[in-house]
């Protein structure tokens, strides 16, 4: 019996540019239809430029699948699973892909087009008919909130094999530590799953995939880069960007058919060449390649045994977003509510709103006061949950949290869950 799980797929108002809203050295993750900066285009080893116009009905080139594989990485995991699956063809294969919006679907006419579900078909039609596709996208989300709902979004089901994908990510430090968790976590997990790393790409080049890879080689992690598959082709101007999105930054139904390709011609590469790669999985034991600041990252709430909240104020309100983050603080009369905290770094998630009402709250850790949190986005493409980090330590310690509306005209604010690790 089939069966296939599909979860977080992304509202209609996240078709339009989905973003994370984090910590990122002064840098932002937003595409410039939100009217932010962007980051530097990153450049891979110098290829041929390519002459022959693309006929994106007919799939990727060869030339495209070639330049996709990144890295292709220790294949054992993989390997492993595959052959499993190949000679226990009645035991289910979980594979999970988390992300954000373009792994939520955005932007595909049909969930059977979006690319997590072409891989789920072409496994089921090539290595087994028992798989479930766990969907763990969540539109406008990042890497650094993947490490803190890892364990409750993935690797609580044990999945066999596991994509990550987060284009929402900036090229820089903070994002590159925040993927060095989450990898190291998933690596570490006790059923060894296989851990396939995803790199998109915006419309003028603009992706992560520089830090993401870094940490990812470090790990012998594959790496799959649609950025290197489309955009060589996009400035040879023998693939038009418009064939594969319908804005500058989620794939169309072409564009994710051509996106589960590279995943599926990868494996299948893998697939082929099965009796000559070493299938025996060695527990995960390398160093990390950043401080690894958010190995034990948690999604806390109401339900919290490590978070407790000791005056709550006009908090009152149980807030969620979308069913996916529950149990929440919320105040429709603005003042203050106070946690306390064991961490050694504590972060917000938080109601990023465009109905006017929202406005910024001040924080206060230990006495001390950090930046303020704006929660107010007026005139943007749609409300969505934001996260952003506000405290960050060298260790571990109990703290007192104060978190404040501090804009009388507009005294909402919902706080989703706190980010603790």
């Amino acid at each position: 019996m089939k069966r296939i799980l599909a979860m977080g797929v992304a509202l209609t108002l996240m078709l339009s540019m989905l973003t994370a809203c984090s910590k990122d050295d002064d840098s932002t993750s937003k595409d410039s239809s939100s009217g932010a900066t962007t980051t530097t285009e990153n450049e891979s080893e110098e290829e041929p430029v390519p002459t022959v116009p693309v006929d994106i009905t007919q799939g990727a080139t060869e030339d495209m699948l070639k330049r996709s594989v990144l890295n292709e990485g220790d294949q054992s995991r993989l390997a492993e699973k595959v052959s499993y699956a190949l000679e226990n063809k009645e035991e289910i294969t979980k594979i999970c892909f988390l992300g954000d919006s373009i792994t939520a679907g955005s932007a595909a006419s049909s969930s059977g087009n979006q690319y997590t579900r072409q891989f789920g078909t072409w496994w089921e039609e090539n290595v087994s008919y028992f798989v479930d596709v766990i969907n763990a996208g969540i539109g406008a989300t990042d890497s650094y909130l993947a490490a803190h709902r890892v364990e409750r979004d993935v690797l609580s089901q044990e999945p066999d094999i596991i994509f990550i994908e987060f284009i929402n990510d900036v090229d820089n430090d903070f994002y590159k530590s925040a993927m060095d968790s989450l990898i190291r976590r998933c690596l570490s997990a006790k059923n060894n799953p296989a851990v396939i790393l995803i790199e998109m790409t915006m419309e003028d080049g603009t992706t992560p995939q520089i830090s993401h890879s870094e940490v990812a080689k470090a790990y012998d992690v594959p790496v799959i880069s649609y950025h290197d598959a489309v955009m060589p082709e996009i400035k040879a101007g023998t693939l038009q960007w418009t064939a594969i999105s319908p804005d500058n930054i989620h794939p169309n139904d072409a564009g994710h058919i051509l996106l589960g390709q590279l995943l599926t011609d990868y494996t299948n590469n893998v697939m082929k060449n099965i009796d000559t790669i070493d299938k025996e999985v060695k527990a995960f034991d390398k160093e990390a390649v950043t401080a690894d600041p958010y190995k034990n990252g948690s999604i806390e709430n109401r339900q919290s045994e490590i978070v407790s909240v000791t005056d709550e104020g006009a908090f009152t309100e149980v807030v969620e977003f979308q069913g996916k983050f529950t149990d929440g603080w919320g105040t429709k009369a603005g003042g203050s509510i106070t946690f306390e905290v064991e961490a050694q770094n504590i972060g917000m998630l938080y109601n990023k709103s465009v109905d006017g009402t929202y406005g910024t709250v001040s924080i206060i850790v230990d006495g001390k006061e950090l930046k303020p949190i704006n929660a107010d986005f007026t005139n943007g493409w749609g409300s969505y949950a934001c996260m952003e980090e506000f405290y960050t330590s060298d260790a571990p310690a109990k703290h007192t949290v104060t978190i404040t509306v501090t804009d009388e005209t507009k005294p909402n604010f919902d706080i989703y869950s706190l980010l603790v690790s």
